[in-house]
C-alpha cells in the first residue's frame, strides 16, 4: 500500500539533500501483513518515473534497517500508491489499449501484474459490481427539514484513499431525503455522503441503511480546449466531532407534541443534561451498591494467560490502556489470575472478555430474583408513550467492593490487572445490577 526505501539506501544516495526534505509524520502508523508495527524515520516526496510516466511528489517512507542489515539488492519497495497513480495516468492516456503499449510490454513482470490488478479493481472489468455504502455508527442520524447533512457511511476497504463516484439507489431513501450523484473521498473505509431533507418534517436515517453505491472513476478524456493542471492542494486529516449533549437534546423529535408540551420535554431534558454520557468513556459510578464476591474457600484461582495472535497485540494493549485511563481497572499484585478471551463482534471490532468460570465455581450464588419479561410487557398494556434508558457500560458504573477486587484479577501478556468496576462474566453480576435497579425504580415497577 505504501512505497518505502531502506535507511541505508537513504544514507548512501539521498542524505546530502534528502535530510532537509525528510518530514516526520507521527500520525501515520505503518504495519506489516502480520500486524506488527514497522518503525520508520519519516517520508519524502519524490518524483518517480515508471513505464515512461513521470509522477511528481510521490510519498515514500524511509524505514529503519532490520537487525542484521538490509540486502543491497532490495533498496526498497514500490507500493500501490505509486503504481495506482501510474495506472490512472496511463489509462487516461491510452484507454483500454493500455496493455498493448510498448511501455507496458517492456516493463518487469511484477509491475505488469500490479497494473493488471489496478485495472481489475478499478471497476472497469465486467465482472466487477459497484460496492454498497451504508450508514455507519450505532446512532441514528436525524435530518431536519430543509437541511443538508454530511452523513458518515461505511464501504469496502478497497475504496480507501480513492476518490470514487457515489450514486443513490433507484429505490431512493426514506421520505423527504435525497442524495445526488457526487464524487466523494474515502478515508479508512468511511465516506461522507451529502443527504438533503427536502421535506418539512424531521426524518431519521438509521444505522446500516444502504444509501447508495460507490464505484471507481477515471478521467478517460477531456473536452477540447481543456487541459489538466496539477494543483498544490494541502490534504487535511480531520475527525468529525461528536455532537454535544445540548445538540442531541435539541435534535430529539418531539414534533407529535403540542407546542407547550414540546417546551416541557426540552426543559426536562435540559435540566438533566448532566446525566447523559458524552462518550463511551464517560462513565458514572453509583454509591448505592457495590458488588461482593463471596467464596466457599480461600484458595486462589491462578491460570497462565492464553497466547494472543501478534496481529491483535496492539488492539488489546489499546483496550487495556483505555480501561486504565477510565479507572475501570488498575494494576494488580493479586494471587488470583483469570484468563482473557478475545471475541470478534458483528461489526468486526475486537472485544476483550475474561473467563471467570473457575472463579464462578467457587462463588456463593446470589438468589436475587430477575424480572419476568412477560410481567414487564403486561405492565405496558394501554400505554401510548414509552421511555427507554440505556446506561453506557452499565456494569462498569457499579464499583466492586475494595476487599474483593483482587479476586477479579486477570492476566495478559502486558501484566496483571484487576477491576475497580463490576466486570462482565461474574455469576452474581446480573443479580447485583438488578438489585441496583430495584433500589432506583422499585416503587415504579408495577
Amino acid at each position: 500500500m505504501v512505497s518505502t526505501i531502506s535507511e541505508s539506501f537513504f544514507r548512501q544516495h539521498l542524505e546530502p539533500w534528502g535530510q532537509e526534505r525528510l518530514r516526520s509524520c507521527h500520525w501515520l502508523e505503518l504495519r506489516a501483513a502480520n500486524g506488527l508495527t514497522i518503525p520508520y524515520l519519516g517520508y519524502l516526496e519524490l518524483d518517480v518515473k515508471l513505464c515512461g510516466k513521470l509522477m511528481p511528489q510521490c510519498g515514500v517512507l524511509v524505514v529503519r534497517d532490520p537487525p542484521g542489515g538490509m540486502p543491497s539488492r532490495v533498496p526498497g519497495i514500490l507500493g500501490m500508491n505509486v503504481i495506482r497513480k501510474c495506472y490512472q495516468d496511463l489509462f487516461g492516456q491510452h484507454g483500454v489499449a493500455l496493455f498493448s503499449q510498448v511501455c507496458i510490454s517492456e516493463a518487469p513482470k511484477p509491475v505488469v501484474q500490479a497494473l493488471q490488478q489496478c485495472h481489475h479493481a478499478s471497476g472497469l472489468s465486467p465482472s466487477d459490481t459497484p460496492g454498497a455504502v451504508k450508514v455507519s455508527g450505532k446512532r441514528s442520524w436525524q435530518i431536519p427539514g430543509g437541511v443538508m447533512r454530511m452523513v458518515a457511511a461505511t464501504c469496502s476497504e478497497q475504496y480507501s484513499g480513492s476518490t470514487v463516484l457515489f450514486e443513490p439507489l433507484d429505490a431512493g431513501l426514506p421520505a423527504g431525503l435525497l442524495a445526488s450523484p457526487s464524487l466523494v473521498c474515502v478515508i479508512r473505509g468511511t465516506a461522507y455522503i451529502p443527504v438533503i431533507n427536502v421535506g418539512c418534517n424531521n426524518v431519521m436515517l438509521y444505522p446500516r441503511t444502504v444509501v447508495g453505491t460507490l464505484d471507481f472513476v477515471n478521467v478517460v478524456s477531456l473536452p477540447a480546449g481543456v487541459t489538466e493542471v496539477p494543483s498544490n492542494v494541502a490534504t487535511v486529516s480531520s475527525q468529525t466531532a461528536s455532537p454535544s449533549v445540548q445538540q442531541q437534546v435539541d435534535d430529539v423529535d418531539v414534533s407529535p407534541l403540542s407546542v407547550g408540551e414540546q417546551g416541557q420535554v426540552r426543559s426536562l431534558l435540559g435540566h438533566y443534561a448532566s446525566v447523559f454520557s458524552t462518550s463511551d468513556t464517560d462513565l458514572g459510578c453509583t454509591n448505592l451498591i457495590s458488588h461482593d464476591i463471596p467464596l466457599i474457600d480461600d484458595t486462589p484461582v491462578a491460570q497462565r494467560y492464553r497466547r494472543i495472535p501478534p496481529s491483535e497485540y496492539e488492539v488489546v494493549k489499546e483496550h487495556i490502556n483505555q480501561l486504565l485511563s477510565s479507572q475501570v481497572i488498575r494494576e494488580s499484585s493479586s494471587p488470583y489470575a483469570s484468563l482473557i478471551v478475545l471475541v470478534r463482534k458483528k461489526g468486526g471490532k475486537l472485544r476483550m472478555c475474561v473467563d471467570y468460570r473457575q472463579l464462578n465455581r467457587k462463588t456463593r450464588r446470589d438468589a436475587f430474583p430477575l424480572p419476568r419479561i412477560e410481567e414487564s410487557l403486561d405492565a405496558l398494556s394501554g400505554a401510548c408513550w414509552f421511555s427507554t434508558l440505556d446506561l453506557t457500560s452499565g456494569y462498569h458504573q457499579v464499583p466492586v467492593t475494595e476487599t474483593d477486587r483482587p479476586k477479579t484479577a486477570f492476566c495478559t501478556p502486558f501484566g496483571l490487572f484487576e477491576w475497580n468496576r463490576m466486570p462482565f462474566g461474574l455469576c452474581n453480576a446480573p443479580s447485583t445490577f438488578q438489585r441496583l435497579m430495584q433500589r432506583i425504580f422499585g416503587d415504579q415497577q408495577c
